[in-house]
């Protein structure tokens, strides 16, 4: 995705986003460049698929944001990231 689709696609999900009381659009963009090649809106589905399915969101958040060239260490930070934001709602 170029960083031009990347940006429409983000404003496209800003109207839409469950996410969107508890995550920004700039701290979603600084978790992405915690962990590359993760993008902004990846971070945003996961914070969505966070907010539908608090229950059991490990499995939920995590599902489209595993890719073999993304470091499970970092990845996991940002999971953790989101969940620490999700909590404080």
């Amino acid at each position: 995705m170029t960083k031009r689709t990347s940006m429409a696609t983000v404003a496209g999900m800003r109207r839409q986003r469950l996410s969107a009381s508890w995550l920004s659009d700039d701290m979603a963009r600084a978790l992405a460049a915690m962990c590359p090649p993760l993008e902004t809106v990846d971070v945003l589905r996961a914070a969505d698929k966070l907010s539908q399915h608090a229950s059991s969101p490990q499995v939920m958040v995590v599902d489209r944001m595993l890719q073999p060239d993304v470091d499970p260490v970092n990845l996991r930070k940002v999971i953790e990231a989101l969940h620490a934001l999700h909590d404080l709602v």
